[in-house]
Parts: structure tokens; C-alpha cells; sequence
């Protein structure tokens, strides 16, 4: 029977596999029902599962709705893990790289020096894993807990970053030199007073000038390390500087900038705008990309920003969305012109517009 996600609980049993919107198993069937289960499927942001029937005390247990196929009804039912097949999920992958960069942050911030090896533990299996995973990369900022952001962050970023390194041809060796990049960008937070950080007003003027010495920070913490390129150090310096010398901390320009910095620049920016922060909630890949393309055009490396605007198109195609509007609709054509703006086919009149067309309606949310 199918249930409302709302009333899934631990020891339902799966009826059917459950799916994600690339097809790729997020639980499958018979898989019995525990806390990672349900944080998974919450993630993807399934509405609706089919289980069992579950015994309660020699009763047949019955949820308080149950979904009839039309109309709101529910129901659950057992215990295993079963996210993904094999453990080895994108899902578990991205979650186990969350925790080891917590557990790597919490000792900078002790004053341990950076292990590399350790780095290269935590994020490279991910890494692997998202070259046939690329859809999954631009759905991430979902996962991301407020309270958390400061360990969510830098995987997202060393996520999109070797992304976009690959589309740019870069080989493997630099693809992962750059994904280490982008991880590390941040690690100077942890010399940062932690109270700033968890801030859920507006900083001080001093509060932000201790932020923005962040990248110093972490270039002195990467320095005097030899198995990592020049380029990861420069990158990690470099991430908040911009083409047209509007950025810091050093406020260098154009041609001074290098390569690895202006792809993590990027992906650091992306990220930081999708991702849910203490002050607002997330935003759509569209909506921050648009904002990107307007407010922050010419601070950007255009070849970079052409493959993140093509990542975003190629994947959501038949992608479910929300509207700024309320309304729920699927994309049906992206016009490579207007990336941000695609054709999309109302759920509820099914009539299709093109928001082009609409300017005071945007893609608010991908569902």
C-alpha cells in the first residue's frame, strides 16, 4: 500500500523499489525500513513510498492515511540498511565525506596540521563515483543541514569543481589536484571564531573582515605541504578573488588568477547560493544561476561558466520543479539562449509556457 514519506517508519518493509528521478535505485525492494532509510529518501525528496502491511502486537497495524492511488490514506512495516545496492551509494558516499571532513575540520581547529593521505580518503571515492553520477551533483544542495553547512559545503564545492574540471578536459590527475582544491578552499574556517559562524544575523564589520582572512588562513595551513600542486595552494588563496579584481583577499585580477582558482571560485559561489543558510532558504540551480549570469556577470571565468549553464540544462530535461508562483511543472525544452528559462508543462492545466515569457515567474525549487 502506498504511504505518505511523512508516516514511513523504522521496520516498514519496501514493496517496490524506490527510484530517483535518473533511475538509479534509492532503496529497494523488501529493504526493511531504519533512520538511514528514511533520511535518504527525505533527501531525494520522495513523497510517496509502498510497503507491507506491519504487525503490532499480533494486529495489523494501519497508519493514519493511507494513499489509495487518488486520495490521501497510509501505511508501514521491518530492518536492514538498503540504501542503494552494495553500500556504495552516491548517497552514503556524499554522507561519509560530510562526516570525515567534520572529523578533519574539528581537529584544525585543535591545531592538527593537515594530513593529506586523510584528504584524499575522504573525498577521491566520491569523486570516482560522480563521473557516472553527474545528475546527483546538482541535486546535492538538498542534503545539506543548516547546522551543518560548513562541513556540506566543501564537499558540494570539491563536487562541482571536478565536475566542471572534467568538462573542461582537464586529465584525471588534475581533475582530482582540483576536487582537493576545492575541499580544502574553507579549511581556514577553522581558525575563524566559530561564534561568527553560526551567526543567524547580519555580521559586523569586523566579524566580516576575520572571514575574509579565511583563505589566507588555509593557504598558510596548505603551504609547506609537497604532495599537493602549486595550483591546489593558488586555488584555495584564489577562490574569492575575481576577474575583474573585485575580490579578496588580495583583490588580483584576469591573467593573475589561476586556472584552478577561477573553476573553485565558481563552485564555491554556486554552491554557497543553492545551499539552505541560517538567514534564507535554498534556491533553485536556475534562480542561482540567473543571478550569477546578471548580478555577478564579468567576475567569472566565461569558459567555466559555460559548462556549469550546460550542466545545469542537460540535466533536468523531464526534471519536476516549482514554480515561484506555487504551481508544480515539468521542464519539456531548455533554449541553450535562455538556460535559466526553460519550457515547462503546468502539472495542473498541462498547458506549457515558456517563462522567457514570464519574468515575474521563475523556477523556485526542483521537486
Amino acid at each position: 500500500m502506498k504511504i505518505d514519506i511523512s508516516q514511513l517508519r523504522k521496520g516498514c518493509i519496501l514493496s517496490t523499489d524506490i527510484l530517483s528521478v535518473t533511475n538509479r535505485p534509492l532503496a529497494l525492494k523488501k529493504t526493511v525500513v531504519n533512520e538511514q532509510t528514511i533520511e535518504a529518501l527525505r533527501a531525494f525528496l520522495v513523497k510517496i513510498v509502498d510497503v507491507e502491511p506491519l504487525l503490532q502486537d499480533g494486529k495489523l497495524f494501519q497508519p493514519q492515511y493511507i494513499l489509495d492511488d487518488a486520495k490521501t490514506q497510509k501505511k508501514p512495516g521491518k530492518e536492514e540498511t538498503g540504501i542503494l545496492s552494495n553500500h556504495t551509494s552516491f548517497y552514503q558516499l556524499y554522507m561519509e565525506a560530510v562526516k570525515g571532513f567534520k572529523q578533519l575540520y574539528i581537529g584544525w581547529q585543535s591545531g592538527a596540521t593537515i594530513d593529506i593521505g586523510k584528504v584524499r580518503k575522504v573525498i577521491l571515492p566520491l569523486i570516482e563515483e560522480s563521473i557516472d553520477q553527474t545528475g546527483e551533483i546538482f541535486k546535492i544542495y538538498h542534503y545539506c543541514k543548516v547546522e551543518e553547512y560548513h562541513f556540506h559545503h566543501p564537499i558540494t564545492v570539491s563536487l562541482l569543481s571536478s565536475y566542471l574540471a572534467r568538462k573542461l578536459n582537464y586529465n584525471q590527475g588534475d581533475i582530482n589536484q582540483i576536487a582537493i582544491a576545492g575541499l580544502l578552499s574553507d579549511c581556514g574556517m577553522a581558525k575563524v571564531n566559530p561564534l561568527i559562524l553560526t551567526k543567524k544575523i547580519a555580521l559586523t564589520e569586523n566579524d566580516y573582515k576575520e572571514v575574509k582572512q579565511h583563505p589566507v588562513h588555509s593557504y598558510n595551513m596548505l603551504k609547506n605541504i609537497m604532495s599537493i600542486k602549486e595550483g591546489v595552494k593558488m586555488g584555495v588563496l584564489q577562490h574569492h578573488e575575481r576577474i575583474d579584481g573585485s575580490g579578496y583577499p588580495l583583490g588580483v585580477r584576469g591573467e593573475q588568477l589561476h586556472p584552478y582558482g577561477k573553476i573553485v571560485a565558481l563552485a564555491d559561489t554556486y554552491q554557497a547560493m543553492v545551499s539552505i543558510r541560517p538567514y534564507r532558504n535554498k534556491q533553485s540551480p536556475f534562480k542561482v544561476l540567473e543571478q550569477i549570469m546578471k548580478d555577478e556577470f564579468g567576475k567569472f571565468d566565461l569558459t567555466v561558466l559555460v559548462e556549469l549553464k550546460k550542466g545545469i540544462a542537460n540535466f533536468s530535461s523531464g526534471t519536476k520543479v516549482r514554480l515561484s508562483n506555487g504551481e508544480t511543472a515539468e521542464i519539456v525544452f531548455i533554449d541553450e539562449q535562455y538556460p535559466t528559462r526553460p519550457m515547462v508543462k503546468l502539472d495542473q492545466t498541462a498547458e506549457i509556457i515558456a517563462l522567457k515569457d514570464k519574468n515575474t515567474i521563475y523556477i523556485e525549487e526542483l521537486i
